[in-house]
């Protein structure tokens, strides 16, 4: 029997086992309807804030925002909506089009490795990307759209996979809008937005379409010149007991890139703080879907099911090093990434009772497959073609199953309790035939959570589990270095991370909702950036853990107050250079004010913090700390036929302060430097103040 016959019989054997096992476990108990300690036939549906999490949360650091949180927000760029998760931070590096940088729980995500996202239903994550595992572009993501964001931090959920062992963020698109929008933005540095959606009724549903072209140059001497065209149609139903939408979704962005620069280049007064040492670095991207969510409710149960295809595709043109590999003709390189997603997601959840106690029992199911034709690196000069580094075809495929129960043992103590097992399988045809192969793994993650209370609105959790991320499936069969030609041993395919936590939730002083939480988080390989190569690497284990502070005030309707606190110590277990881990943020501090409508007036203002980062392994270079104060004031008109209008002023880093937006640590070589190079921190820059105004419509 070849291999490959023998891991689907042993594959059919589990699936068979596991099935047995449930059904004779869900034909144990009677069912009626519980859901988060509380007695309903209704799913628990988060409106205002986070008091509403009081007796249905599973820890102290999950959470939901509300459009109505979102509409105060002022945004540089689509990605900072992660940013109202608290103890997250979004960065840029390169030009607007590419994707952002991700900072949360003493992690340098890059580009949102071990953070899972999710829109629509459909991942955003890419795992074995050309530019690095688990990249995460919310390019096509649109503001106005989002019916609210679920966040989870940690590895306790059984339903979260790969990429979520920091935390999770799923966001969704509105089925049917209140009123239709429409709206210009004009800004400072070539800043350009227009935007229009609308809804109808259809048959026996909603028709919500949107599209949005928008143009950006930045400050920088050597213009992004981000182009980007957006557009979202969905259909949807709600027909009682059953519920569906489908959703198209189209984006194309182009742009020119100032990456982080050398601070002995502008130093010397070889660039200035927006220069760029190559103006040929640039990139481009789409995103193409279709998704399909289903779920049908029964007095006793509730089965959902999601389906989705994605066509993507990305070029980016990077030159981090100069003429460190190249001395002739620079180090400018391609990296290219062209793919098909095809996805299914499926669970089922019965509720019921069992010996007098109340009960959800939930199975679900999640594949994937990854098509990709090209995961390519090449190198370039000014975009032209020099060689071909790597041009690989890699298919990769993923199936999740797991099974949750949730059982409450008294009035104040209830559990939640989960495994999950992950199956990949790597099939790779690489241009260097040694480099070619097929790979599997399979990781079991067992979760628990425990539950105390309510008492005067207050909650206790204590939560642990283990998680993982994915390796590139390259790393899984590669046996040769692409460069140099040398040996080099495959990487570890699953890599398991395991973290607790204690937390409490309170709302007990009125209008006041509080998190305090304690977390630890251990992981099997640390991916942080190399700078020398422009990719994520694989290194040493970790260990991590810190404390969250999270607070919202709302005193009167028309006036918010939050202050989210967040510190790490994050450290390598067995580098041998030392145990500091580059870029991993050590505090973070987002704290803000709201007025909503006093007399037409609204307006917020908000603080955010970065602390200072270890640039290298023995924290011999650090970067500096920064704090940046953004700000909005508008009007809304309510008197005809202006009424349902409103005009706002966005401004960003309202004082001007000249600080990086992203500090790395490594060699590079400028024109006329010695052979060897130089080690350098290297800078992308911080915008400076911008300001943007809106006119937006609502008919």
């Amino acid at each position: 029997m070849g291999a490959e016959r023998r891991r689907w019989v042993l594959f059919k054997q589990c699936a068979v086992c596991i099935r047995r096992l449930l059904v004779v476990i869900m034909a144990s108990f009677p069912m009626t309807a519980f859901a988060g300690g509380v007695q309903t036939l209704v799913p628990v549906e988060v409106i205002d804030s986070a008091e509403n999490l009081i007796g249905s949360a599973d820890s102290s650091t999950e959470g939901t925002v509300t459009p109505k949180q979102m509409e105060t927000r002022p945004l540089l760029r689509t990605g900072e909506l992660l940013e109202m998760v608290p103890g997250l931070v979004v960065s840029q590096h390169s030009g607007e089009g590419k994707a952002n940088q991700y900072y949360l729980r003493g992690f340098n995500l890059d580009h949102g490795t071990d953070l899972a996202t999710t829109v629509a239903g459909m991942p955003v994550n890419m795992p074995t990307h050309a530019h690095g595992q688990g990249y995460s572009d919310l390019s096509f993501l649109i503001p106005e759209l989002i019916s609210g964001i679920q966040y989870r931090k940690g590895p306790y959920y059984a339903d979260e996979g790969d990429f979520s062992a920091a935390g999770a963020v799923h966001m969704d698109y509105m089925n049917e809008l209140r009123k239709n929008i429409a709206s210009t933005t004009v800004g400072t540095d070539g800043y350009e937005r227009l935007f229009a959606a609308a809804s109808n009724n259809l048959l026996k549903g909603k028709l919500l379409y949107a599209l949005e072209l928008s143009h950006n140059n930045g400050p920088w001497e050597n213009p992004d010149n981000y182009r980007k065209i957006n557009g979202v149609l969905r259909y949807s139903q709600n027909n009682g007991r059953d519920d569906f939408d489908i959703t198209a979704m189209a984006y194309y962005g182009k742009w020119n890139a100032t990456n982080q620069d050398a601070d002995r280049a502008i130093a010397e007064g070889l660039i200035s703080r927006f220069g760029t040492l190559d103006p040929s670095d640039q990139g481009n991207s789409y995103r193409y879907s279709l998704s399909g969510n289903w779920q049908h409710t029964e007095e006793s149960s509730v089965t959902k099911v999601t389906g989705y295809l994605i066509a993507y595709g990305m070029d980016l043109y990077n030159d981090f090093t100069y003429f460190l590999d190249n001395p002739s003709q620079g180090d400018q390189f391609h990296q290219e990434d062209k793919r098909i997603i095809s996805g299914l997601k499926a669970s089922r959840t019965w509720l019921g009772k069992l010996a007098g106690h109340d009960m959800d029992n939930t199975i679900g199911v999640q594949i994937r497959n990854d098509n990709i034709p090209s995961v390519s690196l090449y190198n370039t000069q000014a975009t032209n073609l020099l060689a071909t580094i790597v041009q690989d075809h890699v298919s990769q495929t993923s199936i999740g199953f797991y099974f949750q129960n949730g059982f409450k043992w008294a009035e104040k103590f209830r559990t939640v309790a989960g495994v999950r097992g992950d199956y990949y399988h790597w099939q790779v045809n690489a241009n260097v035939p040694q480099n070619s192969g097929e790979a599997d793994a399979f990781l079991a993650s067992p979760k628990l959570s425990m539950i105390f209370g309510p008492w005067e609105k207050t909650e206790f959790f204590i939560n642990g589990g283990y998680g993982f991320h994915s390796n590139d499936g390259r790393g899984v069969t590669e046996t040769v270095d692409t460069s140099s030609g040398q040996p080099v041993s495959k990487v570890t395919p699953l890599v398991k991370a395991y973290g607790a936590e204690v937390g409490t939730r309170t709302a007990i002083i009125p209008h006041l909702q509080n998190e305090l939480t304690f977390w630890f988080l251990n992981i099997g390989s640390e991916l942080t950036f190399d700078g020398d190569h422009g990719v994520i690497s694989h290194s040493y284990p970790s260990r991590r853990y810190g404390v969250e502070w999270a607070n919202f005030y709302t005193p009167v309707p028309w006036f918010t107050l939050d202050a989210d606190f967040a510190c790490s110590y994050a450290r390598f277990k067995d580098d041998p250079f030392g145990s500091y881990i580059p870029g991993s943020p050590e505090g973070v501090i987002s704290a803000g004010a709201a007025i909503d409508d006093i007399r037409g007036f609204f307006g917020s203002l908000r603080l955010r913090y970065f602390g200072a980062r270890p640039l290298i392994d023995d924290n011999s270079v650090r970067s500096n700390p920064s704090t940046i104060v953004n700000g909005r004031v508008g009007y809304k008109f309510h008197d005809k036929p202006f009424a349902g209008w409103r005009l706002f002023v966005d401004v960003f880093n309202i004082f001007n302060v000249k600080t990086s937006n992203i500090d790395y640590y490594y060699t590079s070589r400028l024109p006329g430097e010695p052979p060897g190079g130089v080690n350098d921190v290297h800078t992308h820059q911080e915008e400076p103040l911008e300001a943007r105004v809106t006119l937006e419509m609502k008919f």
